[in-house]
């Protein structure tokens, strides 16, 4: 692959934004898009006429990925790492996960996509159906992939849908992972044709296991509270009186949350803490009860066996090794 002589070019048509050409050639083209940070970067295969696969390493909060609707751009993601916010449809949010695949058909973004935990890994096909036609046919002898099904199988409504991969297609999209810059391309098309003749093979929608999708206003409180318990460690508030203050059932609190953030209120709120206290053993000369007074524990012997279990050794052991 060469190297643009001018790595500020941009391609104002990569979902309808403006992204940073790193490298380019015929075949594959590597792009640094558009987010908070400067660690958003996207890696396109040209596979087929009208299909590419994208690696993506997302190390920020929030991307600018696409500014207009691209009704004829069906793409199929699947999470490798971290989390990735959906919008299911105008006005309600879903979250890819670990594991998880999505399908949707392009619509424009009212706000920039969110990485809530600050990382996302995945991979995704990206088919542009103005080129392939809604029937993908003669790849190979007697294959035909109908995209139409496809679509009409996932988006119902023209929504997006995010699915538990099933173990067979998982294995394949692990595959794809894996042999990131390292393989042929001859290999990721036989890949890619893999897993779609999979998806075309699955289920009806009703049994899949889809994730549940929230309002945005619900998303917004349970965002309001994850900063709220960033900056208050010491806090002992119960979940209940944090659900009432939020004006939601306690259980749409805890679904929200987990479906946001990957993990229930008490392990996050918990390893969080255990965090900020790494940090307070290296960077101060805190005693281990101050710091754990810090973080909301009174006992210091029970923060210290909060701090192995999480961290993995205990707070003396990991002052002195960071010392």
């Amino acid at each position: 692959m060469r190297l643009m002589e001018n790595a500020e070019i941009v391609k104002p048509d990569v979902f309808g934004t403006k992204a940073k050409v790193m490298e380019e050639n015929e075949n594959e083209t590597k792009y640094q898009m558009q987010c908070d940070t400067p660690n958003g970067f996207m890696h396109c295969y040209h596979l087929f006429p009208g299909i590419d696969l994208a690696y993506s390493t997302f190390e920020a909060s929030s991307c600018r990925m696409r500014n207009r609707a691209m009704p004829n751009i069906l793409e199929i993601a699947y999470c490798r790492a971290g989390r990735f916010e959906c919008e299911y449809k105008h006005g309600f949010i879903t979250y890819l996960g670990e594991g998880d695949f999505a399908v949707s058909l392009l619509s424009p973004e009212r706000e920039p996509p969110e990485f809530p935990i600050g990382y996302y890994d995945g991979v995704a096909f990206i088919i542009d159906l103005d080129i392939t036609g809604l029937i993908f046919e003669n790849i190979v002898e007697d294959v035909s992939i109908n995209l139409k099904e496809l679509i009409d199988k996932f988006c119902v409504g023209h929504c997006c849908s995010v699915i538990r991969t099933p173990p067979n297609l998982r294995h394949v999209f692990q595959e794809i992972c894996e042999v990131r810059d390292t393989v042929p391309m001859g290999y990721l098309r036989l890949k890619v044709l893999e897993s779609l003749f999979l998806l075309s093979q699955m289920l009806p929608q009703e049994n899949f296991e889809t994730a549940a999708y929230y309002s945005a206003n619900q998303i917004k409180k349970v965002k309001a509270l994850k900063c709220e318990l960033a900056n208050q460690l010491d806090s002992r508030e119960t979940l209940k009186s944090m659900a009432d203050r939020y004006g939601m059932s306690l259980t749409a609190l805890k679904d929200c949350f987990k479906a946001v953030y990957g993990k229930p209120i008490h392990a996050f709120q918990r390893e969080y803490k255990m965090q900020a206290a790494t940090k307070l053993l290296v960077t101060t000369k805190m005693s281990i009860a101050e710091i754990a007074g810090m973080v909301g524990y009174e006992n210091p012997n029970k923060f210290s066996t909060a701090f192995k279990e999480i961290i993995g050794r205990s707070p003396s052991e990991y002052r002195k090794s960071r010392n």
